[in-house]
């Protein structure tokens, strides 16, 4: 996927040998394709906020990380615009990020209601609801779509960050790293090649490489699991045996089972780049990525005429579907579908619900930890590095997440006297700001987020 293939570039581009193992038959044939590839700074805490800006840059001048001329062409970011709808139910969030994205020096506005009403209300173009219908219902619920009358029946505002957008085509992203990693001569990808056993040294506490499916071995003394929604199958290879007893981790990663929608958009909204795009745009205005956590949704436009829609995990979408085998999920989409696009209705009263035999959207996995947070981090078994519980709000964050990797797998690696675990900082190149990397150590207390896509 996008994190391993991020990973493998970067480790190659600094002089290692690198081999990509996966088996499906080509890079970022698994959850990455599915990803929604919304880049936003939305988060709960200032290190996740600093991180996502940092991987927000890689995206913004993505050919120039590349380097090398692809002739499928580059994934693109699309800056649409990202927007968390303020009121009653959303105070909280909405007063907690504002000194985060100031501190880490992303350019926001805040609008009052008259403001957010010019911009998107019944009388723009795009034509809003806004009132607010916190907390979130399903369409079974005889109060759907009622304002709450024990909140402020409208919201109040709007956080607004311009510098947000999405890349619609994900896999091409893992194509072009892929493509850049090879173009080093340090990297190879074998892809249709299953990997059935983590090999150990005889004390079972170094890696010695991977066996695989059809019975051949590749030697490394590094091994990196970026299995995405099977990352917790590739741990219980790694710590079985005699090598349980090197699993110091406090966290775990599971598969979710989640559902995208996609409806058309209504007439007169477009899915421009920029905003010189959407002034060429024959009077046509670009939807932007909103966090509507009113409704319980999050949604953004999509190439061709679509919006893109998922949940945001409001309590009445629970309990969550987690499930042990990702291989086994039930690819139908089911009422979950219906529920997301209808409570989009409620926001852009406009849209036009398709009927059964025309709808639309994808079934997939997210690989999460319970606090949301990814696991970037060694482990007590030499060798053995894990970038895990990605799926769902990491896309954004794939080329800064390969530089952290591999920064951590070299240093450890060269210097055995430096212990990460004691804690250190990593230097964010493009935007001058510093991460704490214990916020992805597999040894963390989970911590305090939303516990859900939006971190």
């Amino acid at each position: 996927g996008v994190i391993g293939a991020s990973i493998a570039l970067d480790l190659s581009r600094r002089g290692h040998r690198v081999c990509v193992v996966d088996r499906l038959g080509g890079a970022g044939q698994g959850s990455t394709s599915y990803s929604s590839g919304i880049c936003r700074m939305f988060y709960s805490i200032q290190d996740s906020v600093n991180f996502s800006w940092e991987g927000y840059q890689y995206f913004k001048h993505w050919e120039d990380h590349v380097r090398v001329r692809d002739p499928r062409g580059h994934a693109r970011l699309r800056e649409c615009g990202g927007m968390v709808l303020h009121s009653a139910s959303t105070d909280a969030w909405v007063k907690q990020m504002m000194p985060l994205l100031s501190a880490a020096g992303i350019p926001f506005d805040v609008w009052d209601l008259p403001k957010l009403e010019q911009k998107f209300g019944k009388e723009s173009p795009f034509r809003m609801d806004l009132s607010s219908f916190a907390p979130p219902k399903r369409i079974d619920d005889d109060a759907f779509g009622t304002p709450n009358p024990n909140l402020d029946t409208r919201v109040t505002g709007a956080l607004f960050v311009e510098q947000s957008g999405y890349v619609s085509d994900p896999n091409l992203a893992v194509l072009n790293l892929q493509l850049a990693a090879e173009a080093t001569g340090n990297a190879e990808f074998l892809c249709g090649s299953a990997v059935t056993k983590i090999l150990r040294d005889a004390s079972d506490e170094r890696v010695q490489g991977l066996e695989l499916a059809n019975g051949t071995t590749v030697s490394a003394p590094v091994v990196v699991n970026v299995g995405g929604p099977h990352s917790s199958h590739i741990t219980k290879m790694a710590f079985s045996g005699k090598a349980a007893r090197l699993n110091d981790m406090t966290l775990t990663t599971k598969a979710l089972r989640q559902e995208v929608a996609y409806v058309s958009a209504p007439e007169g909204m477009h899915g421009a780049d920029s905003a010189k795009e959407r002034d060429e745009a024959g009077g046509k205005v670009t939807l932007p990525m909103m966090a509507d956590t009113d409704t319980g949704i999050y949604f953004r436009p999509e190439v061709g005429g679509k919006i893109l829609m998922g949940t945001t995990e409001p309590e009445c979408d629970h309990p969550l579907e987690f499930v042990d085998d990702p291989d086994s999920v039930n690819p139908s989409l089911t009422d979950n579908h219906t529920n997301y696009m209808w409570r989009l209705a409620l926001r852009l009263p406009e849209v036009q619900l398709p009927g059964a035999s025309d709808t639309q959207g994808i079934v997939a996995c997210y690989d999460v930890t319970e606090d949301w947070v990814p696991i970037y981090d060694k482990s007590l078994l030499g060798g053995y590095y894990m970038a895990i519980g990605t799926s769902g709000n990491q896309f954004k964050n794939a080329g800064v997440a390969g530089a952290l990797m591999g920064k951590l797998i070299e240093r450890t690696e060269s210097d055995k006297s430096w212990d990460s675990d004691a804690g250190w900082e990593f230097s964010l190149e493009k935007t001058g700001n510093r991460v704490n990397a214990g916020i992805f150590s597999r040894k963390r207390s989970a911590l305090n987020t939303t516990a859900s896509v939006l971190g």
